[in-house]
């Protein structure tokens, strides 16, 4: 009887992974490690200088990366570049599960 109730038990287990992928996405954590992330490769991505100013913020509704800019004449400048940053980003997160549509700049000031 006992050996029949731990495989009962056993058999409702859920598996750790399960339940931190849950935890994670109701708390969302995913986004904000993604984020994290992206706030690491800016730098590499852009230049030291420019991450000073700009990081990666969120990503909005619709799929996109939204990134924070201190003064409207970056996020200008930004905007011309973004073609080449966009793909700059895309090869960067390639290999990981960080996807967006596109990118585009608030000013933040």
């Amino acid at each position: 009887m006992a050996e029949l109730s731990r495989k009962t038990r056993k058999g409702d287990l859920t598996k750790i992974g399960e339940v931190i992928s849950v935890v994670k996405e109701r708390l969302g954590l995913e986004k904000n490690l993604k984020i994290t992330a992206l706030k690491e490769l800016w730098a590499l991505v852009t230049s030291f200088e420019v991450a000073k100013y700009s990081q990666p913020a969120y990503f909005d509704n619709e799929g996109n990366l939204v990134i924070s800019v201190k003064s409207g004449a970056l996020a200008t400048e930004l905007s011309m570049q973004k073609i080449n940053i966009l793909s700059r980003l895309k090869e960067a997160t390639k290999n990981t599960d960080i996807t967006f549509k596109d990118i585009r700049f608030m000013n933040k000031a």
